[in-house]
């Protein structure tokens, strides 16, 4: 890959190779000067013979029998742009005012062989090629160890670039490594990209780079790299090496996905035996429920969640849900069930009565802010105690669910306690003989395929018949809803101005929308 030549400056140079670290003493003003060479002083005569856009390295013993002064003076006047020595007692006063004087950067820097801190940054000056061969040469034999987490990954990155290296979600939230500032959109282009640094040049460029399992749902996590004020050569060599670690990251989630599926069917697996057989679990689903953590004798708070609409990429929004109930507080165990997910957390004590506000709150917190990934509702069941009041609670809590989604909010969670109306309405949807009456009433839309006309119905009579409520919930206008409700009065021969034929329209569509549901 080749890159466009750019000048490499005192600047540049300050955070990389064994300049890390190094302390600007004074000559700020001189930070953005040419590099043309890197050069090393032991004697004023050595000092006065260095050649133009030098950065001159001194000899850490031999300045302390010299006046660093008149060798700043001496290199200054050969044409050096800047001067690195070792942190001593040579290091006074007088040289720091002069190399402020002079506009010479003086950095103070911890090495002790100079011949070596020159070689190493004239290579990034004249050889940015063998640098970045070097980097990706070590990089690449440390990741060939197996099963290499993230953490070493990062951590060996962020050396070999003299940055910072963090491994970020999708929503910006840190994995694992540094945590990084990322400017306002830096995640919305799925590909490899890298953002400038900072104008004054106190920061380098930023580079991302995805890391992506299923490359129909877009990154999983990104990369990140954070890079002092460097050259385009190094900044090429940090996008190279992090799509190199990148790679790692990649086989790594992959192995930790592949073990989570085969967690998740396990633990779906043994929570669906533990519910048909709650009163007398076996000995081995015991034991096998306490190496998932689970306790089977405390008491249970169950909690059912499901997606308005069908999810696109499950596994995903099981792991955003996971994470959101966790910030929220919500400690316990979520479990793939069916459409949706079981959860459910265990305490010693039998909660008070009027704690599922505990409860209620946090996980309303935590579905909202879920919006921007999926809708969701959810339904708690009641305290219970044992492997049998784990079954009761969960099964609370999943009828609380279905009847959450049943108001005209499209996240809403509910308590079981909270729904003794609507539980008495449940029972009595799910009776047959009330089912078959049903779709009597509405049999004349559903023969005809009159969807539009349904959905108009149900939402004009949760709207309390306002036609402008009706008409703003759907999206269309007033006097669209007028004759969509005249063409449904029409067909099912009813009069929806009078209480009762509203009454029972109503809770004929409830049931066949309840119905829909269970059997979903």
């Amino acid at each position: 890959m080749t890159t466009s030549w750019q000048p490499v400056t005192v600047r540049m140079l300050c955070g990389l190779e064994g300049l890390v670290g190094a302390h600007l003493a004074a000559g700020e003003a001189g930070l953005d000067q040419e590099v043309r060479s890197i050069e090393v002083v032991s004697t004023l005569a050595s000092a006065e013979s260095v050649p133009p856009g030098a950065l001159v390295v001194a000899a850490p013993g031999e300045t302390e029998l010299v006046v660093l002064d008149m060798m700043l003076s001496a290199v200054r006047a050969a044409g050096a742009v800047g001067f690195v020595v070792t942190n001593g007692p040579h290091l006074v006063g007088s040289a720091t005012r002069l190399a402020g004087k002079l506009g010479m950067p003086l950095l103070v820097a911890t090495f002790k062989d100079p011949l070596q801190l020159a070689r190493q940054l004239d290579r990034v000056v004249h050889a940015p090629e063998l640098v970045r061969a070097d980097v990706l040469s070590q990089l690449g034999r440390h990741l060939r160890r197996r099963h290499t987490e993230p953490g070493p990954v990062l951590d060996t990155l962020a050396r070999m670039l003299s940055g910072q290296a963090g491994l970020i979600s999708p929503v910006g939230a840190v994995l694992a490594g540094s945590a990084l500032a990322l400017p306002e959109g830096a995640l919305t282009d799925p590909s490899p990209h890298t953002f400038p640094g900072a104008a004054d040049g106190r920061e380098g460029d930023l580079v991302l780079v995805p890391v992506v399992l299923d490359a129909q749902s877009g990154p999983d996590m990104w990369l990140a790299v954070q890079l002092p004020p460097g050259p385009r050569t190094w900044t090429t060599t940090a996008e190279q090496a992090a799509v190199l670690a990148a790679s790692a990251v990649t086989g790594w989630a992959a192995r930790r996905r592949l073990e989570g599926e085969r967690e998740g069917r396990e633990r779906s697996d043994l929570l669906s035996e533990l519910l048909k057989k709650p009163n007398h679990p076996s000995r081995d689903l015991a034991e096998s429920g306490l190496k998932l953590g689970w306790r089977m004798h405390g008491w249970h708070t169950g909690v059912h969640l499901r997606p308005t609409r069908s999810a696109s990429n499950r596994r995903r929004l099981t792991e955003v849900l996971n994470a959101a109930l966790g910030e929220q507080g919500l400690g316990g165990h979520l479990v793939e069930r069916g459409e949706g997910w079981a959860f459910w957390a265990t305490a010693d004590r039998e909660p008070a009565h009027s704690s599922h506000g505990d409860v209620v709150k946090p996980l309303r917190a935590a579905l909202n802010s879920l919006s921007g990934e999926a809708l969701l509702t959810a339904g708690v069941g009641r305290p219970r105690k044992g492997p049998e009041g784990l079954a009761r609670t969960l099964t609370e809590a999943r009828q609380a669910c279905l009847l959450a989604g049943t108001g005209a909010r499209s996240v809403r969670v509910a308590h079981i306690d909270e729904l003794d109306l609507q539980q008495l309405l449940a029972d009595w949807y799910s009776l047959e003989s009330f089912q078959t009456y049903a779709r009597q009433i509405l049999k004349p839309l559903y023969d005809r395929g009159e969807t539009q006309l349904i959905r108009t119905v149900e939402a004009y009579l949760e709207h309390e018949s306002s036609a402008s409520s009706t008409a703003a919930r759907l999206g269309i206008h007033r006097n669209t809803v007028a004759e969509r409700i005249a063409r449904v009065e029409s067909l099912l021969d009813v009069n929806l101005a009078l209480p009762d034929h509203r009454l029972v329209v109503q809770l004929a569509c409830r049931t066949l929308r309840f119905s829909d549901r269970q059997a979903s």
